[in-house]
């Protein structure tokens, strides 16, 4: 046996050289790059064929084989289960792998297989190579005395053994990538042409033409200095990125967490500064406005902070990757931030540093450089340039770069803050904070020689430009006539839709509080005549607790009923003590309080969806029913009959520094529940959460606000998500909060205004504008945005607005508010139903009464007439059918007539919920793509069937002539995904072909996108590694990105595909390419993970397209069989394919211990 240390200095010897000439490198590329062993490959592990070290496959990094262990445990525990020293050692011995990785390689070189490739830059006068170009810089100055570095750094392809560490390993070698000499020279002259073409074309272009140039960047001039610095948009965007949370890059190591830490730091003074130092950090123009009553303050949410440092981390990022023009004394700093943050100094030096770049970035007079005019020398507006810049080389537009100045803004006044109490604490000179905040006051007011000022000065433009330009329409009417019908970025939806969500929710809403809250208990408060005093600032006062109001004196009433074990509260109370205390059930109070939680859900979207404009979801949220001591005016009012919530405008208590409250009035159904909840279900709500949480912070809850989610506060996600899944069925798009905002503003003004009044002057306001919380201008200019959006009457009395949420309510046929009436009394009343037009004029009311006859006749006619003709169409070829062909077609039409009459007779049964969006997947599905016939279709493929097209294909990825299909179930299952009619549920072991239901037909259809939802990480490294082998093409879903059309196949994180970005992104794609199916592999996740993985619990808003689902699984018994269809809204007819999941190999073994 050769002993280990000779095999490793054979091999050193015979590796470790310099460098090799070119045809080596070629001849050598051309051997097979690995050595695999079955132990390795659990461990990701493969050995490099050349140097015979180990090389891991997920970091493509070399590994020294004693630090192998290390490795495994510090950056893939998960894979510690599979890891054995003794067979580790074992291969060691085999493949004679060498302990220590080489040292001395040099290039040009062709590529270590199985290592990393990095972009770098190249020296004109050695080897070295380099992926920044300020430490080429250094090199060149250290290694080159005297030669004058060139303009730019030839680009080249290196590599390393190790990407961290100190020593020998982290030192770049270039390589160079040999193409396939098989590949004709023509070809590659024509690649290589274009690919330069395309270099061009990604570089900012700056027209000659200034008409062609948009006012704000003409006004900036920022196309300018992104053109002067001649690179790619890519790298542009690349060097002002957000780092990411574990980057590689070591410059900018835990940057977004120490910044946070800095501003953190910063926001802590607040509390303990002179008040007037903070009026005077509030006021930008004081020679113009003077200084400012309201003092600079912190944010009304914690978690804003998080959001507002994001462009101060970009920033830095760019200084940290890149030197600055032009900057001296500024380098020197941000170099000694870099030298901290690589060395991993304590964290407290870091931000000092922090500190002191942001001082010297924000208190420097940034001059033009007088040979370079275009360029902007201050880092600040040039990283904010950066971050406006999109993916296409367009610039972002002004109202999207207010909300980053903003940002810039508060955090700058942060800093001077921190600056002003750093001198004022010095002990030196006798610095008040006065005096401080003297020095440095140029530094952040405008008119100045400041980057603040020069930020305002922008703020200004970009607001003016905001406000006077008019947006383009995301509404457009289909129904011009009735206004029945609108699309909303090309979706269509209409308003007997929208009525019909909405008794879908009033029918949920009663039967959870009557099954699901009260389980059963006929339990109930009557009142009449409340008296509530808006004038009370007693802490604790609400209508509720007013003596006057004596029906609601006795609020244990549903307590005591289930102490007393009645209905279905009898297993609520095990039994008392020897001490004679009570031993409660925690399992049915958390049940109990989790349907709770489902009656505040559908409360809290009525009252935002039917209570007038819509209010904002952070306000409607945090809404108390009760004074408080922080807050002596609650949300929940008593106005006449009226139950109203007084929304707070908190983004005008944040800006103003005063609150503005805006009536809001709640229909007759959710007026009542909340009252009968408020009085009844509270108090045990309250009792409960005690008992099962004994947290203070949760039973204060309980107490105070309004809604209530379980165990927190309702976030506006979570009411997206109730909207979601109720406008999915019938309008077949997630109507969330700002969609809704622009569709409702629509239809409003439709429904109050005839085309002959809504002709007005734009300043004036009405009132509906106003309970939406902006003027009827900006409503015009934003939100709901048609081309036939005009304005209407002015009226601010709070009257209206308690009548404009009514007549919201009377048009979306909800009883509505105002009458004190029993929940089952109001839906028994039924209201004449509005025209969408109020008619001044009394001659106009005749013909529009003869109009609606008209209509109802031909509504009643039209499905006998369908009936009768379909009949007599049908009659010839119904007498050359069988008898049995004839049977099944009579059943069919008997059920077709059933539909008719069920839908002439408007029905009160309930239909089935998928009964719309299996319509829309059909009728979506049923039409060929833009540009494709059924005839050409039938020209193209009619020698196969989709069966065979399928195994073809797979036969071609696997390489495989004899391969037939794993199953009947895989097969069948292939034939309906390809078919593409309904929704699919695909259950088979591992290895049984389940994922080839997602990659074939991104491959047979051209022109459709099929898009897999994948819902581990793990999961989408194993599917690239399959697609890439099998050299299949396909796309990974980026935020801030657009599909490209050019791959069949997305793949999307389960969690990126509950973001409203990737609906946003889908939506477009779909535009431009139909989308055929979204497949989700390992379907039961959701299902088993609601307890840890948040963004997976309302997974039911995954299908943002009406496109069916693929539902892949070897995970899921029939017992979950109703979970599943629940968690994903099958529609009814959903396919089910089942293969048997017992494992042959696997046995179970019973021992009694």
């Amino acid at each position: 046996m050769i002993s280990q240390s000779l095999v490793d200095t054979n091999i050193q010897q015979q590796y470790h050289k310099p460098s090799v000439n070119h045809a080596t490198s070629i001849t050598t590329a051309t051997k097979e790059p690995f050595i695999h062993d079955a132990f390795l490959t659990k461990l990701n592990l493969v050995v490099n064929a050349e140097f015979h070290i180990l090389i891991c496959q997920l970091c493509k990094e070399g590994i020294p084989t004693p630090t192998t262990r290390s490795h495994i445990v510090n950056k893939h525990p998960e894979l510690c289960s599979a890891f054995s020293q003794v067979q580790l050692d074992d291969v060691i011995r085999k493949l004679q792998l060498v302990a220590s990785l080489p040292t001395a390689i040099s290039g040009p070189r062709s590529i270590v297989h199985g290592l990393a490739i990095y972009e770098a830059l190249a020296c004109d006068q050695c080897s070295m190579v380099l992926t920044k170009s300020r430490k080429l810089k250094a090199h060149h100055l250290q290694c080159h005395p005297g030669m004058t570095p060139p303009q730019g750094w030839r680009t080249c392809k290196a590599q390393r053994m190790k990407p961290e560490g100190y020593g020998q390993y982290r030192i770049f070698w270039e390589v160079e990538i040999v193409t396939d000499s098989a590949q004709d020279p023509k070809e590659v002259m024509v690649a290589k042409l274009m690919e330069e073409l395309n270099e061009e074309l990604k570089v900012v272009q700056v027209p000659t033409d200034h008409r062609l140039v948009s006012p704000w960047l003409r006004t900036t001039r920022w196309h300018q200095h992104v053109s002067t610095l001649a690179t790619s948009t890519e790298k542009l965007r690349t060097s002002i990125a957000l780092p990411r949370p574990q980057t590689d890059e070591a410059c900018c190591k835990n940057l977004q967490h120490l910044v946070e830490c800095y501003f953190k730091e910063a926001v802590e003074l607040i509390d303990s500064t002179d008040e007037l130092v903070l009026q005077r950090l509030n006021s930008p123009d004081p020679t113009k406005h003077g200084i400012s009553n309201t003092p600079f303050h912190k944010h009304t949410l914690d978690t804003t902070l998080k959001q507002y440092i994001i462009p101060i981390v970009c920033l830095l990022a760019m200084l940290l990757r890149e030197l600055w023009i032009g900057m001296e004394q500024e380098n020197i700093v941000i170099s000694k931030l870099e030298d901290l943050i690589e060395e991993d100094r304590e964290p407290s030096c870091i931000i000092q540093q922090i500190h002191v770049v942001l001082i010297k970035l924000w208190t420097t007079h940034w001059r033009k450089v007088s040979d370079r005019p275009q360029h902007i020398s201050d880092p600040t507006e040039a990283a904010l340039a950066l971050l406006t810049l999109n993916e296409d080389g367009s610039f972002k537009e002004p109202k999207d770069v207010t909300k980053i100045i903003a940002k810039l803004e508060y955090c700058m006044r942060l800093t001077f803050l921190k600056e002003i109490r750093a001198r004022a604490n010095a002990d030196r000179d006798n610095i008040t904070e006065a005096i401080a905040c003297d020095m440095l006051q140029p530094w952040f007011t405008e008119k100045t020689y400041s980057t603040f000022s020069r930020l305002r000065s922008l703020q200004h433009r970009a607001s003016m430009i905001a406000y006077e330009t008019m947006g383009l329409p995301r509404i457009w009417w289909t129904d011009t006539d009735n206004w029945t019908s609108l699309k909303y970025k090309g979706n269509s939806i209409a308003f007997p839709s929208i009525c019909a969500m909405f008794q879908d929710m009033e029918d949920d809403l009663i039967t959870t509080w009557e099954n699901k809250v009260l389980r059963g208990l006929t339990l109930r408060v009557d009142y009449q005549d409340l008296v509530d005093d808006p004038t009370n600032t007693d802490i604790g006062y609400s209508f509720i607790f007013d003596s006057k109001n004596t029906c609601f004196r006795d609020r244990t009433r549903l307590v005591r009923a289930i102490v007393a074990g009645q209905g279905a509260f009898s297993s609520f109370l095990l039994q008392q003590d020897k001490e004679g205390e009570l031993i409660w059930n925690h399992a049915a109070l958390r049940g109990w309080l989790q349907d709770y939680a489902q009656l505040q859900k559908l409360l809290l979207v009525r009252a935002e969806m039917l209570s007038g404009a819509p209010a904002r979801g952070t306000e409607l949220t945090a809404m108390i029913y009760r004074n408080i001591q922080t807050r002596p005016t609650r949300n929940l009012m008593i106005f006449g009959q009226h139950v109203t919530l007084l929304c707070q405008y908190s983004k005008m208590t944040a800006q103003m520094g005063h609150d503005k409250l805006i009536p809001h009035g709640l229909d007759a159904i959710t007026s009542d529940v909340l009252i009968q909840d408020l009085v009844l279900a509270r108090p045990f709500a309250q009792l409960a959460v005690k008992i099962c949480f004994q947290d203070q912070g949760i039973t204060q809850l309980y107490k105070d606000l309004l809604f209530v989610n379980f165990d927190r506060k309702f976030t506006s996600e979570d009411l997206s998500a109730v909207m979601s899944k109720y406008s999915l069925p019938h309008v077949h798009y997630a109507l969330t909060i700002n969609p809704w905002r622009h569709i409702q503003t629509a239809w409003r003004r439709k429904l109050k205004c005839a085309v002959e009044h809504i002709v007005e002057i734009d300043e004036t306001e009405d009132v509906e504008a106003l309970q939406a919380g902006h003027t009827r201008r900006t409503e015009n200019r934003i939100y709901g945005l048609s081309a036939e959006s005009l304005v209407g009457a002015a009226e601010d009395v709070l009257p209206l607005f308690l009548q404009a949420s009514t007549s919201w309510q009377e048009h979306c046929k909800v009883p509505p508010g105002g009458r004190s009436l029993p929940y089952n009394q109001a839906r028994t009343v039924k209201e004449p139903t509005r025209g969408m037009h109020k008619s001044t004029t009394t001659y106009a009311s005749k013909p529009t009464m003869v109009e609606d006859i008209v209509n109802k006749v031909v509504e009643r006619l039209t499905p006998m007439l369908t009936e009768l003709m379909q009949a007599i169409t049908n009659a010839p070829r119904q007498a050359r059918l069988s008898h049995r062909q004839r049977e099944k077609q009579r059943r069919t039409d008997s059920t077709a007539s059933e539909d008719i009459r069920k839908e002439e007779t408007d029905s009160a049964e309930e239909k089935e919920e998928d009964t719309d969006l299996q319509t829309a997947i059909q009728a979506s599905l049923a039409r060929p793509p833009a540009g494709e016939s059924s005839t050409s279709r039938r020209r193209l493929m009619p020698e196969m069937s989709l069966e065979q097209q399928a195994l073809s294909k797979m036969r071609e990825l696997l390489q495989r002539e004899d391969l037939e299909w794993k199953s009947s179930q895989q097969r069948d299952a292939m034939n309906t995904v390809l078919q593409g009619q309904t929704d699919i549920v695909v259950i088979m072991p591992t290895g049984g072909g389940k994922s080839m239901l997602a990659i074939i037909p991104s491959l047979l259809e051209d022109n459709k996108t099929t898009v897999l939802v994948l819902p581990l990480n793990s999961l989408i490294m194993d599917y690239e590694r399959k697609l890439q082998g099998m050299r299949v093409p396909y796309q990974i879903y980026t935020p801030n990105k657009k599909l490209n059309p050019r791959d069949n196949l997305v793949i999307v994180s389960a969690d990126k595909s509950q973001t409203a970005q990737w609906r946003s992104t889908l939506a477009d794609h779909a535009h431009h390419k139909m989308v055929a199916r979204m497949v989700i592999d390992e379907a039961h996740i959701p299902l088993t993970t609601k307890g840890y993985r948040k963004s997976l619990e309302h997974f039911y808003d995954i299908r943002s397209e009406p496109v069916p689902l693929v539902l892949l699984t070897a995970t899921l018994p029939p017992s979950l069989m109703p979970a599943l269809r629940e968690t994903y809204q099958l529609v009814s007819n959903a396919s089910i394919h089942r293969q048997g999941t017992n494992r042959a190999e696997l046995r179970f073994v019973l021992e009694k211990t």
